[in-house]
């Protein structure tokens, strides 16, 4: 198994998959999805290993999965929807527990230098991402990125539906 990549979004998809449409099928899903992450890891061997914590991490898994469940015959807007709730049910965990520390009396005046820093360095060009800042001090902070690797990664293998609507 890779080191760069995390299990627990294969295995967590396997368990919403096999609520959602059986034991069997899900099993078929997830080897399938295991066997596409392979190659796509394969395919992008020599990325920068800072990208690592968004394409083997979230990326390359959620890729896999859609392809595995197209493979075995679930639609399109099926897989993309399916895929969506999963990640944002995923990511409800985060959420709840920063709303927890917001409520410390004065923390939110941090926020922004704080996720300034972080989003420059987990979000940065070395990350495959740009952005363009438009302000970050310690009232604010705003940018607007102007190349993302999930969406241009999805796009590349055909399905950029998976993280992000032509909306955002």
């Amino acid at each position: 198994m890779d080191k760069g990549m995390d299990k627990s979004y294969l295995d967590g998809a396997g368990k919403a998959l096999e609520k959602e449409y059986g034991q069997e099928k899900a099993a078929s899903i997830l080897n399938d999805a295991w066997m596409r992450y392979s190659e796509i890891v394969h395919e992008n061997a020599d990325e920068p290993k800072k990208m690592y914590m968004h394409t083997r991490k979230r990326i390359y898994p959620a890729i896999a999965a859609f392809d595995a469940m197209i493979k075995n015959g679930i639609s399109c807007g099926e897989t993309a929807d399916f895929l969506n709730r999963f990640y944002e049910n995923r990511a409800a965990g985060v959420g709840r527990k920063i709303r927890g520390v917001m409520k410390i009396p004065g923390i939110y005046k941090l926020v922004p230098k704080f996720f300034a820093k972080m989003t420059a360095s987990s979000f940065g060009e070395d990350c495959g991402f740009r952005s363009n800042w438009i302000r970050a001090d310690s009232r604010e902070m705003r940018f607007d990125m102007l190349v993302c690797p999930y969406q241009d990664t999805c796009v590349k293998y055909g399905c950029p539906e998976v993280f992000c609507s032509e909306a955002e």
